[in-house]
């Protein structure tokens, strides 16, 4: 009954006009003195053939009703085709439908993309931070056992502790790199203040590993965000440190090219380097290479986070590298289209 009367709402105005129809036809059979009987039967008749379209009409709308009906019942809704079109305005509509439709698939898509990649990244961060975690309670067994070793431990323990630092800040950094343009703080800062304050931090790193640091002169200011190419140059740090060896070199510096508006950062190792055929792939997301397979806790996610954050500083990243020789990074800084996502 309620649908009813529903249908009867959306067609008042037909209702309404039908009888407005009616009245003037009668109006003008009186003007002219016509038979009533005439003007009966063409009422009666006029009435059947609208009660019959009043019927399909109705018919139509029932069943169109209750297939929206179950499609409102749905968990999830993949398509929607409410028949065929009976006009131009529906027939839009159901094109509206179609694209509003499209694009929630698409993004579906994409989050379960994201969700996919998240549990693969937490799956290797995990299997990853169990490394330090277990050698450290492996030193505090020793140093229960062995009291004497202290001063030893202490320094495996602090290595130890930086690498767990280390993941947790990656993991975060992970998290913020998906939502990123609200935390933009764009300015012009001292690039040999940002890098040295990285190297600040790697300090205990290049000594404990016995690595040596050069760097050039860096007396450049750039339009970037501190924080976030600071973490960036943090992360190119921490793998020159990774894949170089005892008494090798890590520089740092800006490349000198014939434009003085260049502000292109360097960071060169004598590192093991990298297999020329992994080059084209190296900031693809989980690609570790040759490099990787040998080193079993690689896990492809550096370079990959450092390229995403590069290209939402609108920088740009290359890395040139023969293997057996070393490896050279290079950040251009010298100019920034600031997007807002």
């Amino acid at each position: 009954m309620k649908i009813l009367l529903q249908y009867l709402k959306q067609k008042a105005k037909d209702i309404a006009l039908y009888f407005i129809f009616a009245i003037i036809f009668g109006v003008i059979f009186y003007l002219y003195l016509l038979p009533f009987e005439a003007l009966f039967y063409g009422i009666i008749l006029c009435m059947s053939v609208t009660l019959g379209l009043f019927i399909y009409g109705f018919v139509r709308f029932y069943i169109k009703h209750q297939m929206l009906l179950k499609q409102i019942d749905l968990e999830e809704i993949y398509s929607l085709d409410i028949s065929k079109s009976r006009n131009v305005i529906e027939s839009d509509y159901q094109l509206l439908i179609d694209k509003l439709m499209k694009e929630k698939n698409e993004l579906n898509e994409r989050q379960t993309k994201i969700i996919t990649e998240m549990k693969d990244y937490y799956t290797m961060w995990a299997h990853q931070i169990k490394t330090p975690i277990s050698a450290l309670n492996l030193m505090f067994q020793v140093l229960e056992v062995y009291p004497e070793e202290g001063s030893v431990e202490v320094k495996e323990l602090k290595q130890e502790l930086f690498k767990v630092d280390f993941y947790v800040d990656a993991v975060l950094q992970y998290l913020r790199l998906e939502d990123m343009s609200s935390d933009f703080k764009f300015d012009y800062y001292k690039l040999d203040s940002i890098v040295k304050q990285a190297v600040k931090k790697y300090a205990t790193q290049f000594i404990y590993r016995k690595i040596k640091i050069e760097l050039g002169n860096l007396d450049t200011s750039v339009l970037t965000d501190e924080k976030w190419i600071s973490f960036v140059i943090e992360q190119l740090l921490s793998n020159a440190i990774k894949y170089t060896k005892s008494e090798g070199t890590v520089k740092i510096y800006l490349k000198e090219t014939f434009n003085r508006n260049d502000k292109i950062l360097v960071i060169e190792d004598t590192g093991i380097g990298i297999n020329e055929e992994d080059l084209p792939r190296i900031f693809e997301r989980g690609f570790t290479g040759y490099n990787g397979r040998l080193d079993k806790k690689s896990t492809g996610i550096g370079l990959y986070l450092c390229k995403k954050a590069i290209n939402k500083l609108s920088h740009k990243i290359s890395i040139e590298s023969r293997y057996g020789v070393g490896t050279k990074v290079m950040i251009d800084m010298s100019s920034v289209d600031i997007i807002h996502e």
